[in-house]
């Protein structure tokens, strides 16, 4: 069942085939109730150094096929399968004849396993022992729980867990350094009926998570909680995006002060083991249970692939007048209504991920967004949106507009959005930037990463962009000055008149083309690379300052010095001239430097080896 460790132990099975040396290569990768062929292929790639030349899923198959059928030992372990997966389309061999690579599944069906996958040995991961769980249990909530005041209430505790691990962890977790009249509470909370909604939850599990959610403190963390559940957020910068839009942070103004709640909040929910250790991701169990009371008590509807009935969901009057938030995932079909008839009233949050394999034929009616107009965030993931519905233009309370992977056109509409804070376009098919985009004087934060298409960026947007905090570009666009078109592209002296700029991810192709003293010493987080041959190994780091020197250029002229906290410095073509002032930074530095990584190729230049030791 769902929360009784079959990931930690596939894990651990990887950690120990490893340590062991049973196979030369283990690679693990998670598939989930909609399965990602190219992330799955992916994820096997990386691991084994390999790079898809191919762009269909077939051919990456075949590539993988091929790397595969070479290892003579490899363990491939695909955890959290639902149902029939073709391991021939992803690319895995198996079988009699493939008896180098193994393949190890995880489920919670014997029936996927043994009958649609044809597993021929499967082993039921059962509930743990009665002392085993309050071995665990101890472990979480600390061995104070065995004092003589608290035993007796606290193993009744462990007991109602039902020796399922994910109730066991978050429950001991919620209590730990409780008062013997907490525990009296929780033990009477986790007694009482459950009111799971989804018939793949133990009540036991349910009832514990629900415990640990009432357990949080503040509001704030559980309203995140709760969102990053039901809209599946998978990144801080989308909690961003969706939580300034819908003002989740409380007396938070700036962006940057917004990521320090934020990471403040999630370290709370890892803490208390709501949130698991990578990223902010969540048990299957914890986001169900988080969708269930969502669902219950914020009257948020959400909805995955063939399960949305569209028709049928749109209909229902008196549901849709109480909706909150509606987030649909993996939709594959066109199931939006031309024309909604009913009003939504309280509707913050509207978000649709396409089916990404046929996001070219989900497309949204133009006048679909008309009854909507108290919507502040709205997401649209792989859509089609040729054009983008004139309706947008009439949500005047929306704060963030999320187009990511979109086919784009007629961006004009978004010139209407006098509101709004947040516009990201990321990795959008689009030619032009519009002029439009220079009257969302109120905009905090834009984001055109992964716009490869675009060639054109007229004058005078960037700069009237005054309350600009964020920007990201990144490779989209370095036609600076250029005429594309008969249109004479931006300046990069525009950067110059944004005064609240702390974030900027900006890849400039021609170091001649740089203006002097272009960068503000405001900058919190920054990657800029300038020169042509950076690649982006190191965007590990969140202060990142690359730049390829020539005789025309030298470090002096470009001040590097006002980059506070430079983390990651690379410096291709150091001029002889440029030895000693470089030296001399270092020194002023030294004992204040955060930098970790220093890069510096192409110089014929030897640093004196005192120096070298700065």
């Amino acid at each position: 069942m769902g929360g009784i460790g079959k990931t930690m132990l596939a894990k651990e099975v990887a950690r120990k085939a490893k340590n062991d040396k049973l196979f030369d290569l283990v690679v693990f990768s998670e598939v989930s109730q909609s399965p990602d062929i190219r992330k799955i292929q992916g994820e096997i790639a990386d691991k084994l150094g390999l790079t898809f030349r191919e762009e269909s899923e077939s051919g990456r198959a075949r590539r993988l096929f091929s790397r595969l059928k070479k290892e003579k030992r490899i363990l491939v372990i695909l955890d959290n399968i639902w149902e029939y997966l073709d391991l021939q389309v992803v690319g895995i061999p198996h079988g009699d004849g493939d008896k180098g690579c193994k393949v190890l599944l995880t489920a919670r069906s014997l029936e996927v396993l043994s009958r649609k996958m044809d597993s021929q040995q499967n082993f039921v991961v059962g509930a743990l022992e009665e002392e085993e769980a309050w071995s665990l249990f101890k472990m979480m909530a600390g061995d104070y729980v065995e004092g003589s005041e608290l035993k007796c209430v606290t193993r009744d505790v462990a007991k109602e867990c039902a020796g399922l691990p994910v109730s066991i962890v978050t429950v001991a977790r919620a209590l730990r350094g409780a008062s013997i009249f907490e525990w009296k509470d929780a033990l009477k909370q986790l007694r009482r009926p459950s009111s799971t909604n989804f018939k793949d939850i133990q009540p036991a599990a349910y009832k514990a998570i629900e415990l640990s959610y009432n357990k949080l403190e503040g509001e704030e963390v559980k309203n995140l909680f709760l969102l990053i559940g039901y809209a599946y957020v998978e990144s801080i910068d989308e909690l961003l995006r969706y939580g300034v839009g819908l003002g989740l942070y409380q007396g938070i103004s700036k962006m940057e002060e917004a990521r320090d709640r934020i990471s403040t909040l999630v370290y709370k929910l890892k803490a208390s083991c709501m949130l698991l250790d990578e990223g902010l991701s969540m048990h299957d169990v914890v986001r169900d249970v988080a969708i269930s009371i969502a669902s219950a008590e914020k009257n948020v509807f959400t909805a995955t692939g063939e399960l949305f009935d569209g028709c049928k969901e749109w209909s229902d009057e008196s549901a849709v007048k109480l909706y909150t938030s509606i987030v649909l995932r993996d939709i594959k079909t066109n199931v939006l209504p031309n024309g909604v008839q009913q009003e939504y009233p309280q509707l913050k949050l509207f978000s649709v991920r396409a089916d990404h394999q046929e996001s070219s034929s989900l497309t949204i009616p133009n006048n679909f967004f008309e009854r909507m107009i108290q919507v502040r965030v709205v997401n649209l993931t792989y859509m089609n949106l040729l054009p983008l519905p004139s309706s947008l233009g009439l949500l005047s309370n929306l704060r963030t507009l999320s187009l990511c992977n979109c086919n784009l056109l007629g961006l004009s509409v978004v010139g209407d959005l006098k509101k709004l804070e947040i516009l990201c376009l990321r990795g959008c098919g689009f030619s032009h930037l519009p002029v439009e985009v220079g009257q969302l004087t109120w905009l905090k934060l834009l984001d055109l990463r992964g716009c490869d298409e675009l060639e054109v960026m007229p004058p005078n947007i960037l700069s009237n962009l005054s309350h600009l905090e964020e920007l990201y570009i990144g490779t989209s666009f370095y036609k600076w000055e250029v005429e594309v078109g008969g249109v004479k592209n931006a300046s990069l002296l525009e950067l110059k008149h944004l005064h609240n700029l702390t974030s900027l991810d900006l890849h400039i192709k021609d170091v001649n083309s740089l203006p002097r003293g272009l960068f503000f010493e405001k900058l919190e987080r920054y990657r800029i690379p300038i020169g042509y041959f950076w690649n982006r190994k190191y965007d590990i780091y969140s202060r990142d300052f690359r730049i390829e020197l020539n005789t025309k250029v030298c470090l002096k002229d470009v001040l590097i010095v006002q980059l506070q906290g430079i983390e990651h410095l690379g410096l291709e073509g150091l001029q002889e001239q440029d030895v000693q002032n470089f030296v001399n930074e270092l020194v002023k530095l030294q004992g204040s430097s955060q930098l970790k990584h220093l890069y510096i190729c192409g110089s014929h230049l030897a640093l004196n080896p005192e120096e070298s030791e700065v």
